[in-house]
């Protein structure tokens, strides 16, 4: 995919605040409120899935994590990887399920709890294990605790990534106009 240089600017800026008004980029990028609308719009529709708030897990009481490597078990299988990610998906304590193309491990699910009690209740409960380990088995699992998480965004990579997208070719003319003009200015002195 290319961008403008200007769609990559304020990409950039709606990465570090996405309640940045229009009119306040149009001042930053000196370009007009209605131009940046235009292309937030564009943005919205081929890059912006959706706008989030990032919250502080321990403001909310979330203080424990769990990493765990697992692998479907013979009965998940039988009903179907996808039916087994969906029930997954609506666990409120699975922050994040990654399938990985891997024959000993099928999933790494990242976890949330208020505390171990919670953790240990998730993990250990009767009816729990009977729901969680019927369709996958946990082959190890890493606990830590809220100050452990170091870095909790993607936006450095989002950063990195639309710095690497190519640029627009009209953005590549005004550069060749520009460098025209430098060497034209140079022969004049």
């Amino acid at each position: 995919m290319q961008l403008s240089k200007n769609e990559k600017k304020i990409l950039k800026i709606l990465l570090d605040n996405s309640r940045t008004t229009d009119s306040d980029i149009a001042n930053q990028l000196d370009i007009s409120s209605q131009a940046v609308g235009k292309i937030r719009k564009k943005l919205e529709s081929n890059i912006i899935e959706s706008y989030t708030v990032n919250l502080k897990y321990a403001k909310l009481g979330i203080s424990i994590f769990a990493i765990a490597i697992a692998k479907l078990t013979k009965e998940g299988l039988d009903k179907g990887q996808l039916e087994v990610e969906h029930e997954f998906l609506k666990n409120p304590h699975i922050i994040n399920i990654y399938r990985i193309p891997k024959q000993s491990s099928t999933h790494i699910i990242f976890y949330g709890f208020k505390d171990l009690e919670e953790l240990d209740n998730f993990f250990y409960s009767p009816k729990v294990r009977e729901w969680l380990h019927q369709y996958i088995e946990t082959q190890e699992l890493y606990t830590f605790s809220h100050n452990s998480l170091l870095k909790n965004s993607p936006n450095q990579l989002y950063q990195k990534a639309i710095d690497d997208l190519g640029v627009k070719k009209s953005d590549n003319v005004f550069k060749e106009l520009d460098i025209f003009k430098k060497r034209s200015e140079k022969l004049r002195k």
